[in-house]
């Protein structure tokens, strides 16, 4: 049921795997990592560690380190076969489920350590007796504390079973901020532009 060895991947897995090697550093996930992703995600049945090695050319080291990433990150799971001490590795296929758990990741890795070390600096007595200084950093909080928002609203649309329904009221809201004048926007709260509109949002 399981390839023993090296598996023949079509011209077209090939290139998934190398595009989404590329993207994937946009997102700060490693070129490695996003490989054995995506080779994970293109197959159809789950792959061993040997398999793995033998077909992307990668150390065993890096193999072993980066498919803990992968399960870490909630993009691949274990399968421990009974009465043997080989395991299998396979993708998780809900592609929106991937999407969110990476935000996830690079929320907590990036995101969440800069507002520790705002709220750190705007307690020190020399950045509080600094007008200027204490205004900076309240404005790259503001920033942060907008993104945050974002992204805990976003996570829960991504994952939901209702992701259909989600995904039309964004569609709405993306197709009447496109056609809007943006100096018409200044200042104006959503509910306040759909109130104007006279319309109303899609059931």
């Amino acid at each position: 049921m399981y390839p023993e060895k090296s598996i023949s991947l079509s011209e077209a897995q090939k290139r998934l795997i190398e595009v989404w090697g590329k993207l994937a550093y946009s997102w700060g996930v490693g070129p490695t990592m996003a490989q054995i992703f995506a080779l994970l995600y293109v197959y159809p049945e789950p792959l061993d560690t040997d398999v793995i090695i033998e077909t992307l050319g990668i150390s065993r080291g890096n193999v072993s380190i980066n498919l803990r990433k992968l399960i870490e990150w909630g993009l691949i799971h274990k399968i421990e076969i009974p009465s043997s001490r080989r395991s299998l590795y396979t993708a998780e296929r809900d592609i929106w489920l991937i999407a969110a758990n990476i935000v996830r990741k690079r929320f907590e890795r990036e995101i969440e350590p800069m507002n520790e070390l705002l709220e750190e600096l705007l307690q020190r007595p020399d950045v509080r007796s600094d007008p200027h200084t204490m205004k900076v950093l309240k404005q790259i909080q503001e920033v942060l504390s907008a993104v945050n928002l974002v992204t805990q609203l976003a996570l829960p649309v991504m994952v939901t079973a209702d992701r259909e329904h989600m995904l039309r009221i964004l569609e709405y809201w993306r197709r009447r901020l496109s056609g809007a004048d943006a100096s018409s926007l200044s200042g104006q709260l959503p509910g306040d532009f759909r109130e104007a509109s006279g319309d109303s949002l899609p059931s």
